[in-house]
């Protein structure tokens, strides 16, 4: 399984995850080549995650309407 920071997982995934959003654990990331916490587990968020979802479920729905 490729590990990675959290900063490479969001600019990879399009999330905005936090420390408290995920289990980390030391490693080297495979993106950004630093010794730093990866993400291990994400953890589930409720409400949160349900509506970020469907934020994301939208919005990939508007970019394909205007052809992006």
């Amino acid at each position: 399984m490729a590990e990675y920071c959290i900063d490479c997982w969001n600019r990879l995934n399009g999330t905005h995850y936090t420390e408290k959003d995920v289990k980390t654990d030391m490693d080297l990331c495979e993106g950004c080549g630093k010794w730093k916490p990866v993400v291990v587990v994400i953890h589930r968020r409720g409400i949160r995650g349900w509506l970020e979802r469907r934020y994301h479920d939208l919005e990939y729905y508007v970019q394909r309407i205007r052809g992006y």
